[in-house]
Order: structure tokens, then sequence, then C-alpha cells
């Protein structure tokens, strides 16, 4: 029977005309290219495969079967080429949705060929000429095409065509003669503007030449009396003084318009030193220098008259377009929904918010028992859709789901699903929203956080936080929320508006900010300066306190709205807290907790990153004075407990995706933050570098010497920050032990026993025996 068959098969494959094995043939083509090129036949062909190769196939079948219709019919052969063509051309300008099988256009790489060549441009690099020449070459295959197959109805329709060309002519003419009008009122503006900044310059400079010609009168006023002087005393060789204000009383007072430069600044000078230097006089140190070096103190006066610009947004690198489709959107709901529904529970997916990382996906609960007859019925419970949680991870195939029950102003139980292809968020996403453009205005300190869950963009006031806690394991985007932080505010924020203290120990994230204006202070690097300057900024603190209480106002923007002369807020970013607090835990903490809690009111707030949450580093008197926090991807729940005091953290997917929790809402949110590249950094840098404004005053940087003065030296920095009390606790006693030492201080065996060893190598304490007290040198 099988042998009957097989000869029946073979005698009609032999039988077959040669027509059904060039199908066949075709037929096998196809499918090869289909199974086993796909991806690149994809890339190459796209949907030029079905004009093109409609094309081929009856140009094939007629030159293997009919070339006498093949020569008959050779215009329309040409004409159907030509408008295949066209039609692959058209398909090569449209772009097609990231990851397609046809690459980057619906025309695959061929209709890119066909309008592009010889130029090279993409989506997000493209301009109007590229784009009207490839649709010239699209209508011109059209025109061929026509032209060939209907030479006679060309000729006729030729004249009414001419006609229209004539029409489009003229539009165009109207349309370039006003995009011309337009572009020379733009330049004349811009050249207004130029004009307008060229003379600012140039007034600042002949104020400046002016200013230095008078220092040169007074100069030149103040040699002359020290001559006089000198030639006065020269008989009993008493002392020269080079201030013009101590003459003797024998001596003319000098007009008061030419007094010396170094007397006018002494005028201006605080009588408190630890009053901040918020307008342009040189503090006591500076003035005490500049009387060793016989030179006129800084005036920073100049800085204050110098016309400050920010850096253009449009060094900003635009964010490249991605996300999902309406259908995974769809197929993710009916999958929730089938997944929940095998275990008999109803929801139904009523809102979805994509966003450019996760989409969230919004369950309503339905009913238990609820029928067309039966109108009852209980209501499915919040706590038997959450613990079906891993259920909905395996029918989705993605184990990083965030429930969140309920979400926040709605009546929906939410669940967080990553997208398959996110989409990229920079600094220029957020700063390019209307949103933004209103929040910057009014906000003190405006901070471009990045994109919501919803897609919406996520903004904060550090004036109003008022002091961030950021944390998050290595590469989950920390630093990078750190730079987008910095630049968000630089690029909002003149130096006279906003001063930045930056303390790096890793030497490398914020480094490159060396040399901007806002700089307080240069980037601090090493730790034992760390708390030198955190000590100083706490004696700033003070002084602005004591700058408030003499101008009758409670706060910072009280006093700015009064006075003429403006104070500048603070903002003190610590990238890494876990090597401060290693090295000097208790002076680290006790200054940050300080700052802390007294510097919202003087305009100064802080920003703290760690990528070790620990109850060690982040203490508890720490998170009690942080209550804003940004949560990167830590690795357990632990961590997230401690930053956020809640879960979530550990189930974040990485790369800038964070939970901001700000101190006005009482659950955290999901934000994918901006990124920032190393080129954008420099570019900005750069461009505040190169404005070339005068220098701003800095911080002025006190020493604590109280150790040195009674023989012994601190090593708060160095060693253990109880050293100072058990050096003045062993200038009470004749002899110390370990025992009394813990008593005394209240503190372990262990640390007791390394304080002592610390007191012997700095010569407090003598070499004693085991079990003995030890004698104080």
């Amino acid at each position: 029977m099988v042998g009957s068959l097989a000869k029946i098969v073979g005698r009609l494959l032999v039988a077959a005309p040669a027509q059904v094995w060039f199908v066949v043939a075709l037929a096998a083509i196809a499918a090869v290219a289909y199974f086993g090129f796909q991806d690149d036949a994809g890339k190459l062909v796209g949907w030029s495969a079905i004009p093109l190769g409609l094309w081929l196939v009856v140009t094939l079948f007629l030159i293997l079967f009919n070339r006498s219709q093949l020569f008959a019919k050779w215009r329309w052969i040409v004409s159907s080429l030509a408008l295949g063509t066209a039609i692959s051309g058209g398909l090569g300008i449209f772009y097609a949705p990231l990851a397609a099988f046809s690459g980057e256009t619906f025309g695959g790489d061929i209709g890119m060929a066909i309008s592009r060549l010889p130029l090279e441009w993409d989506r997000f690099d493209v301009s109007i000429t590229e784009y009207a020449t490839a649709w010239a070459r699209i209508v011109a295959l059209l025109l061929i095409a026509f032209v060939v197959a209907s030479p006679q109805l060309a000729k006729r329709t030729g004249k009414s065509l001419f006609g229209g060309i004539i029409v489009a002519f003229a539009v165009l003419s109207v349309g370039i003669q006003n995009l011309s009008s337009k572009f020379s009122a733009w330049r004349k503006k811009r050249a207004e503007l130029k004009a307008m900044r060229k003379a600012d310059l140039a007034e600042y400079e002949a104020d400046q030449a002016a200013q230095a010609k008078i220092d040169a009168e007074n100069e030149a006023v103040a040699l002359e009396s020290v001559a006089q002087k000198s030639e006065a005393s020269s008989d009993n060789d008493e002392p020269v003084s080079i201030f013009v204000n101590d003459s003797t009383e024998s001596e003319p007072t000098p007009d008061p318009e030419q007094k010396s430069e170094l007397a006018k600044f002494v005028d201006r000078i605080p009588t408190d030193p630890a009053t901040p230097v918020t307008v342009a006089y040189p503090t006591p140190t500076e003035v005490e220098e500049a009387q060793e070096a016989d030179v006129p103190p800084p005036d920073y006066s100049a800085a204050y008259r110098y016309p400050w610009h920010l850096p253009d947004p449009e060094m900003l690198a635009i964010a490249k377009p991605g996300g999902i489709t309406q259908e995974e959107i769809d197929s993710t709901s009916r999958a929730v929904e089938e997944s929940l529904e095998q275990f008999g529970i109803d929801v139904s997916v009523d809102q979805v918010r994509q966003g450019p990382t996760v989409t969230m996906y919004g369950l309503s609960p339905g009913w238990k028992g609820r029928s067309e007859e039966n109108t009852g019925g209980q209501r499915v419970r919040v706590d038997t859709i959450l613990n079906r949680e891993k259920d909905i991870a395996l029918a989705l195939a993605s184990p990083n789901l965030r429930f969140e029950a309920p979400v926040p102003g709605e009546s929906v139980v939410g669940i967080e699903v990553p997208n398959a292809h996110p989409t990229q968020v920079t600094l220029r996403s957020v700063m390019d929203s209307p949103e933004w453009e209103a929040f910057s205005k009014s906000a003190a300190l405006p901070v471009p956080l990045g994109l919501g869950s919803g897609g919406n963009p996520v903004m904060a006031d550090l004036s109003k936080m008022p002091h961030t806690l950021v944390a998050g394991s290595t590469g989950s985007g920390k630093s990078v929320c750190m730079n987008a932080i910095i630049t968000g505010l630089i690029m909002t924020k003149t130096p006279l508006e906003l001063r930045l203290i930056m303390i790096d120990p890793k030497r490398v994230e914020l480094t490159p900010y060396q040399g901007i204006p806002h700089l307080y202070h240069p980037v601090i690097v090493e730790a034992d300066r760390a708390v030198i300057v955190l000590k100083s900024l706490v004696d700033e603190m003070m002084g602005r306190f004591r700058q408030l209480e003499q101008a009758g106002v409670k706060n910072i923007a009280t006093y700015n709205e009064k006075m003429d002369e403006k104070m500048p807020y603070l903002v003190i970013l610590v990238d890494e807290l876990a090597d401060l607090m290693l090295t000097a835990a208790g002076d680290v903490e006790r200054l940050l907790v300080r700052l802390a809690q007294l510097g919202r009111a003087t305009g100064v707030h802080l920003v703290v990153a760690t990528q070790r949450p620990s109850v060690d580093v982040v203490t508890g008197l720490i998170k009690a004075n942080f209550p804003s926090r940004i949560s990167f991807a830590v690795m357990s729940q632990i961590d997230s407990r401690t930053i956020l005091d809640s879960v979530g953290a550990e189930k974040l997917l990485g790369r800038g995706d964070m939970l901001y929790m700000p101190i006005d809402k009482p659950k955290p949110s999901r934000v994918q933050g901006a990124f920032l590249n190393d080129d954008e950094i420099e570019g900005v840098v750069s461009a505040w570098q190169n404005m070339g404004g005068p220098p701003l005053p800095e911080l002025v940087v006190t020493f604590d010497d109280a150790g040195a003065d009674n023989g012994t030296s601190s090593s708060a920095v160095d060693g253990d920050s109880l050293f100072d009390q058990a050096a003045n606790l062993a200038q009470s006693q004749k002899t110390l032990s370990v025992s009394l030492l813990q008593r005394r201080l209240r503190i372990g065996y262990p640390r007791a026993a390394r304080l002592m060893d610390e007191l012997e190598d700095e010569g407090v304490v003598g070499a004693g025996e085991p079990g003995k007290p030890r004698p104080v040198l």
C-alpha cells in the first residue's frame, strides 16, 4: 500500500509543469529566509519585501516562461520597478518601533539606502533639508513610473502639472520669505542681547579701571605719608606704621576720599569674627595677612556687580525614545487578571500608568459570590491579592514586582511591573517640562530628580526638605543622583544665591566640579580635613544666626526680602558618609547633627549619601534629623528598613531606579532618576569656569588648637573621639588605669584599653606592668 502511494506521488511530481516547480522553489527560498535568516533578512529588506518581492517574482516568471510578454510589456515592468522602489524608499523614511524585525525603519536597510544615500542621518540627528531631499527622491521615482507607463497621458497632463508647480513655488516663496523675516528678527534680537552684554562688560571693566586708579592714588598718598613720618622719626628711631590713619596729632589729617584702601577695609570689618562673609568685605584673617604682606586686602565688591549668566540648557543631552507598546500593556493586564482568576480572586485592571522604567497597573478588587441573580456578596480582601505576589510574578516572568496597597489618592491596588524596553531619562527630560519652568522660578533650591512611575517629572526644593539622606548599593545610581542634584542647582542659581561645600572621600565623584565659582571651599577629599571644615561650618552657621538676630528676622528668606545685602544659601554634600564615620564617628555625627538641627533657618542644607545604610553609619540621631530620604537598590530588607523604615528598596531594578520619600509624604514613591554623563558635567563646569568672574569669598577655616596649649594633641581625627576627655581625666590623676577609664567615661573594656594605648603613644601616661595602674607623665 505504501509503495503504491509513493509511485503515484512520484508520477505526479514528474508530470507537474515547470510553473509548479517555480512556485515550490520560491516557497522553499522564502521558508529558508524566514526561519534561518529572519533577523538578518528582516533588517535588510523589512516591509520592502512586499513591493520589491512581487515585482521580482513576476519578472522572473515572465523571463522563464513568457519572454514575448516581457518584451511587449516592458513599459509596465520598468514603471512597476520605479513604483516599488518609491514605496520602499518611502518606508525607509518612516521609523519602526524599537526592537522591530525590520530594523530602524519599516523599509529596512534597502529602503534607507534608496531614500538617504549618500547622506547619513538617524531619528536623533536629522535636518529639514535631509527630509526634503528624501521626499524629493520618492516624488521623482513616482514621476518616472507615471511617465514610463503612459507617456501620452503624461504629455497631456504636463501643462497642468507645470501650473501646479508654479502655484507651489509661489506658496513656498511666501513661506520662505516669512521664515527669512523671522530669522532676521531673531538675529537682530541676538545682536542686541550681545551688545547689551558687551556694554555691561565694558562698564564693569571701566569700573575696575577707575577703582584701580583710585587704589594707585591712595597707595601714593600712603607712601608719601610714610616717607614724611620716616623723616620726622629718623632722629629718635621710632617705628613707622604703614597705616595712614596712624598719623600723629601734629600731622594734618588726610582727606577722607584719599584714605588708604586698607583703612577703608578695616572700617568695614565686622566686630564679631564669626559673622559669615555675605557682603563685600574681607575677613579679619585676610586683613591680618594683608598687614603682614604690606598689601591691600582683597575686595570682593566686584563679584556683586559682575553680570553672572546661567549655562545654556541646550548643552544637556536629549533622551532617546523607548518604552512599551499598547499590545504589551494589554497582554500584561490580561495575564494579571487570569492568574488571579485561577485562584478565585476577581479583579480588574482599571488604571495603567506607564513610566520610563516600570508600569503601574491599578487593580480594583471584585466581589465574592456575586452574580446576575445574586447582587450581594463580600468584597475581595486586599491581603488576598498581596498574598499572590509570587503567583503573579510567575505569570509575568518578572521577579521584581512591587505592590502599593492602596495607591495614594486612589482606591486601587498598584502593581509595578518592569518594562521590557526602559526609556532613558536625562536631566533634559525634566528641565524641558513646563512644570520645571514654573517650579524653578518659585523654589529657592530647585533640584530635578527624574520621572515618576506615571511619566510625570519629579522635582524637589532642598530648602523645604530640608536635609536629605541618600542610600544605595554600589552601581545603583547614587553618585549619578548627587551629580544631578549639583548640576540642577548650578544651572538655576548664580554664585551670589548659592554656595556649595563638597566632601568626597572617594576622590573621583565630586572632584570634577573643582573650580566652579559656587564652591565655598575647594572639594574636600581628606577625612581629617572634612572634620575641620565641618567645625568651621558650625561657626559659620552660628555667625549667620547672629546676623539674623541683628536684622530682627527669623530665617534666611525673610532676611533676603528685608535686606539689600543678600545671604546665599549653603548646601553641604557628602558623597560617602561611611568613610567619614569609620575615621571619626563621634565628631562627624555630632557636627552633622548640629548642622541639621540648626541649619534650616540660616539656609544651611545637607545632602548625605552612603552605600552602607547600616545602623552604625546611619545612626538614630542622623535619621531623626534627615527627614527626607532617597533609597536606591539595596541588598536586603534590613537595609531598606534602615533607610526608609519600610521594605521595598531591595526590589528596585538599579541604574537610577529609586524610592523617593520627602518630608511631606508618608509613603515613598517610585522614581527613575535622571542620568548625567561625564560630557554633560564637563560642559556645565567649563561654562562656569570660562565665565571669568571675579573671586568670591571663601569659607574661613578655623583650627582647634586648644589641645596644643596644655601639652596634649587631639586625636579625634586619627584616633578615638574620647581621647580629649581621657587626657583631661589623666591630668587630674597621678596614676591611670583601664578600669578608671571604664567607670568615668562609661565605656567597655576594649575601648578603654585602646584609649590607654593611645595615651601611651602620645606620652600622657607611661608604660605600666600588667594589672597595675600606669603613671601619669
